[in-house]
């Protein structure tokens, strides 16, 4: 994998203002546009059928309930942001893209509402802002308070805030001023707060694409662009391009093809499509810093064509922090072909959930199924495999992304992973059309990697009662559980497809008129797993992989340790001579560093071994 650290500098303080109204041009066509393919099977192994869901229903009609109804069924391009938040005394505050509309959606905004425990209240008629929005973020802030964010049709961001979660009037700022000259917007925003009192903000967020309306930025006809507020969202600091994500390494970002998290002090985002490294941004020190991991390389990036079939990731993300700080990344597997002449075609039938965390290296370029179940890294998949022979004239379409898409990705206090995702299933709507379900799959996290439970994979929404006959899509997991449940909130219709993304598009296969969709939260209880002990603790002191590795140059090792101390490091080579030896003394507990310069090392294997107190581990390096 490769490895890059980033000092970001003038992160100064500039003061938010106040907005305008405005229409927002819709996507449709701000990731490459998806063309139909000739038919063809993927070069990808069957996974084999699992047994149909014949559970028997203990449930009532209408026994998971609804948070908001909206006539706008597109709540993401890809990635799904953070849309629910569970609180300690088990509340709940919930977000949606909301329209009562059919057509214009003039009224388009956040449909919010809150769960007191035991039901939600009214469902919501009007958004909280006071504009036309979309794509809003959910989060805690404040000690007892809310947050939403949202983008603007005049390419501003919507903050609306209150101090009580639940209850009492919203406040609403356009945020923040400092935009770099030449960027008429920002779109497609994803927020993270942290601190103690979540009074941290930090915010990442597209320029304004030409197919939106807008211009390029620094070359980059979509540019990625990070601020942040650390006093509650008084003062936001100017946005800033990070290295390492400028138009000397990619042409173009597409809206919504990433995805933010954060812990204490520590953030990540992933970034990644087709035509795009999958790659990591991380900081260990609340954004001042920053490092880049390319967990898997395009070709791509700069431009150029292949006439020939790829495997690659479809845009739809998914990351989490464990309990040591370390990132784990999920995103969906397509089957593309980019022949050049702005043409891009997308292979419907592709299926399957990558897995990757910081302890692995890069991905092999290929992404070859054998190759990833090999290394563990094959996450998700479709339950039934006939739905990848469903007929293609009615296996729905969603702008690019693969049969398995918009991934969530949670892991809870026991160090538990449960990965959730939207799958094709062999289930039709009333057009004919193939309808999608929840599905989900967990394990434990086992040393480097994951160890799943068995190769079971869950229908979420398999009770046949209230979603035989539905698509349930848009799924946006809690980063919060309770001891026995995950919470999910996904949208829910009679029709299978996306009625804004299929209007007035010809050949497109799906829904394409407005109709009904819920807002549905639903409990994914955690599975009892077979031969893995619940008293699980995290080790209080791990290491993980040097990276990248092999090295060449600088090469790091990320150390976890539970209590504060000393830390040493020796490298050695097969003989037992120590090359290398550092020492830090005095490390707080958490997430530390050890920075290795490979280049006083000929090219051969060695061992570095990071010792505190009375224990030590030893991990193998290969130099170049």
């Amino acid at each position: 994998m490769k490895k890059f650290l980033f000092l970001v500098l003038a992160l100064g303080i500039t003061l938010s203002m106040f907005g305008q109204n405005g229409g927002l041009k819709q996507k449709h066509a701000t990731r490459f546009v998806p063309a139909l393919a000739n038919p063809i099977k993927i070069d990808l192994p069957v996974v084999g059928e699992l047994p149909p869901n014949n559970n028997v229903s203990s449930k009532s009609i209408n026994d998971d309930p609804v948070s908001s109804i909206t006539r706008y069924d597109q709540q993401s391009n890809s990635s799904m942001q953070d849309r629910l938040y569970l609180y300690p005394d088990l509340t709940l505050g919930t977000a949606a893209t909301w329209s009562e509309q059919d057509a214009s959606y003039t009224d388009r905004g956040t449909g919010y509402n809150y769960f007191d425990g035991t039901a939600f209240g009214p469902l919501p008629t009007a958004r909280i802002e006071s504009v036309r929005v979309g794509w809003p973020s959910y989060h805690p802030f404040g000690p007892t308070g809310e947050l939403v964010i949202a983008h603007a049709a005049a390419g501003n961001l919507v903050m609306n805030t209150r101090s009580v979660k639940g209850t009492g009037s919203w406040t609403q700022q356009i945020l923040p001023n400092a935009v770099p000259t030449g960027v008429i917007g920002i779109l497609w925003p994803r927020v993270v707060t942290t601190g103690t009192n979540h009074t941290n903000i930090h915010i990442i967020a597209l320029t304004m694409p030409t197919g939106n309306g807008g211009t390029t930025y620094n070359g980059m006809d979509g540019a990625l662009l990070y601020c942040r507020s650390i006093d509650g969202g008084v003062t936001f600091s100017p946005w800033i391009q990070l290295p390492g994500i400028t138009s000397a390494e990619y042409s173009a970002i597409g809206g919504d093809d990433y995805i933010f998290t954060g812990k204490g002090d520590t953030l990540a985002f992933v970034v990644g499509s087709a035509l795009v490294d999958e790659f990591l941004m991380k900081s260990t020190d609340n954004g001042t810093t920053w490092t880049k991991t390319i967990i898997w390389h395009s070709l791509y990036n700069l431009g150029g064509s292949s006439p020939n079939w790829f495997n690659c990731p479809d845009g739809s993300s998914a990351i989490a922090l464990d309990n040591q700080g370390f990132a784990h990344v999920v995103f969906g597997l397509a089957y593309d072909s980019a022949p050049g002449s702005g043409s891009f075609y997308y292979n419907r039938t592709a299926n399957g959930i990558a897995y990757w965390n910081e302890h692995m290296p890069m991905m092999n370029q290929s992404l070859d199924w054998n190759v990833l179940a090999t290394n563990h890294q094959i996450g998700g998949f479709l339950k039934d495999t006939n739905a990848a022979y469903f007929p293609l004239a009615n296996l729905t379409m969603f702008n690019g992304i693969s049969l398995t898409s918009f991934s969530q990705l949670v892991i809870d206090s026991r160090d538990k992973i449960f990965l959730i995702f939207a799958g094709a299933t062999t289930l039709a709507d009333a057009n004919g059309n193939n309808l999608r379900h929840i599905f989900g799959r967990d394990g434990t996290l086992s040393g480097d990697t994951v160890r799943w439970s068995n190769d079971t994979i869950v229908d979420i929404t398999g009770d046949w009662i209230q979603y035989n006959f539905s698509e349930c899509i848009y799924p946006s997991a809690s980063r919060t559980t309770d001891p026995n449940n995950v919470y999910i909130l996904f949208q829910k219709d009679d029709y299978a497809g996306s009625g804004v993304q299929g209007a007035g598009q010809s050949g497109w296969v799906g829904q394409s008129t407005p109709s009904d969709n819920f807002l549905t939260l639903i409990k994914w209880q955690k599975p009892v797993m077979i031969g893995v002990n619940d008293t699980h603790e995290k080790p209080t002191f791990s290491i993980g992989q040097n990276y990248p590795n092999p090295a060449i140059g600088l090469t790091k090792v990320n150390i976890y340790m539970q209590y504060p101390g000393d830390l040493s490091l020796k490298v050695t080579n097969l003989t037992g001579q120590t090359l290398i030896s550092m020492e830090k003394t005095n490390v707080l507990a958490g997430v530390n560093e050890f920075v290795i310069d490979a280049s006083q090392l000929s090219s051969g294997i060695y061992f570095y071994t990071v010792k505190q107190g009375d224990k030590s581990i030893t991990k193998k390096m290969i130099v170049q």
